[in-house]
């Protein structure tokens, strides 16, 4: 009897500290990711989603979910490739600045002085434009963004042919883009964002090495082990996951809201040489992790590390300018943060840095959906910045 009042007493104690105590719970930021964005790739009908996050020295996290063709269903991975658009810029520019700390070029060198046979017969309003004003949008080149701007490569074909090398292509079209006007200037709105900028920026660098771009980043990326890939995921595997559209915005006669790109529209004449012409600018791919890798480069020098770049050549890519600094924009974004996007029409990424908590984000789809990465970046953001 004894006994069972001693333990009855001894409940009651433990009930007495513990009434009214409540357990708090722990935030984790993995508690059903993987669904909720899943459920988002469902609902916006997105083949598939490959996402990475890091943060100091440790990735949080590397996956993929999806397909890689909408059509077979056939399961994407991890270590697939995603083509990243735009997000090329930031290597573009991280390539310069490497060549700057090797004394092949600076920041002020100027195009023309590169260049000085184009110079007469270019508009006089480009005659100083510098390699940092090419990085960063300053330049006033035209967009060359959409079909309407197109109309260079018709120029330089109908003059001089179509049997030249890519390389040679690009001198042309930047030939061609100096006799235009340039991009103007608005009293509250100074949209100058350029490709045509990028891919004069690649003649540059190509004329300081006596190297193609395409060499040179293939470089960077065999020294750095990032896997980088020049052009579409499947161009040479066509087991890489595939590019989708919709038959409407291609004029395609198709009952399906998304198929994959068929080969034939990505040959394309006018799309295929925009694109080539636009490597520079936006046409590499790449997997979650060699992105994962290259953002921690860029976050371990914003935080004054040496590595492959000078902490203080990684201070001025990202600083030049206060809204966009080759390669990356410099703004709110669900939280102050620096990121880009990128989209050649079948694909698209975005990849965020916020430097003081050492964090990086990346995403990539294989489809053009503007918003829905938006959705899929907050929800990355929201869970792991904290």
């Amino acid at each position: 009897m004894k006994k069972i009042r001693f333990i009855g007493l001894c409940l009651f104690i433990l009930l007495l500290f513990t009434s009214g105590t409540t357990v708090k719970k722990i935030y984790n930021p993995y508690n059903g990711l993987e669904l909720q964005l899943d459920s988002i790739r469902l609902k916006y009908n997105i083949p598939a989603i490959a996402y990475g996050v890091i943060r100091n020295d440790s990735i949080l996290v590397e996956n993929a979910i999806g397909y890689r063709n909408i059509e077979t269903k056939e399961k994407i991975s991890a270590g697939d490739l995603f083509h990243i658009g735009s997000n090329t810029k930031s290597l573009t520019s991280f390539l310069a600045g490497k060549l700057i700390e090797n004394g092949l070029i600076s920041w002020d060198t100027r195009f023309f002085d590169l260049y000085p046979e184009l110079k007469a017969e270019s508009n006089p309003v480009y005659a100083d434009i510098t390699l940092l004003q090419l990085l960063c949008h300053r330049a006033r080149l035209i967009k060359f963004e959409n079909e309407s701007e197109v109309y260079p490569i018709v120029d330089y074909e109908k003059n001089i042919g179509k049997n030249l090398s890519l390389p040679e292509k690009r001198y042309q079209f930047i030939r061609q883009v100096l006799k235009y006007d340039p991009i103007p200037l608005y009293d509250f709105h100074d949209d100058r964002y350029s490709n045509a900028g990028y891919i004069a920026a690649a003649l540059m660098l190509e004329k300081v090495t006596g190297k193609h771009w395409e060499e040179l980043i293939t470089g960077i990326s065999d020294e750095l082990n990032l896997g980088i890939h020049i052009g579409w995921p499947d161009s040479d595997k066509p087991n890489q996951p595939k590019g989708h559209i919709n038959p409407d915005q291609w004029k395609i006669d198709s009952d399906k809201a998304l198929i994959p790109i068929p080969p034939i529209l990505k040959n394309y004449h006018y799309f295929n040489q925009y694109v080539l012409l636009c490597s520079p600018a936006g046409n590499t791919s790449i997997n979650v992790s060699g992105f994962l890798k290259y953002l921690k480069l860029n976050l371990d020098g914003l935080d004054g590390k040496d590595n492959y770049l000078k902490a203080e050549t990684y201070k001025h890519l990202f600083n030049a300018y206060p809204d966009y600094s080759c390669g990356w924009v410099n703004e709110e974004y669900v939280v102050r943060c620096f990121h880009h996007k990128g989209s050649a029409g079948t694909f698209n990424s975005i990849a965020v840095m916020v430097p003081e908590n050492k964090l990086g984000i990346v995403i990539m789809i294989n489809t053009y959906n503007g918003e829905e990465i938006n959705e899929l970046a907050r929800i990355l953001i929201n869970r792991f910045n904290r």
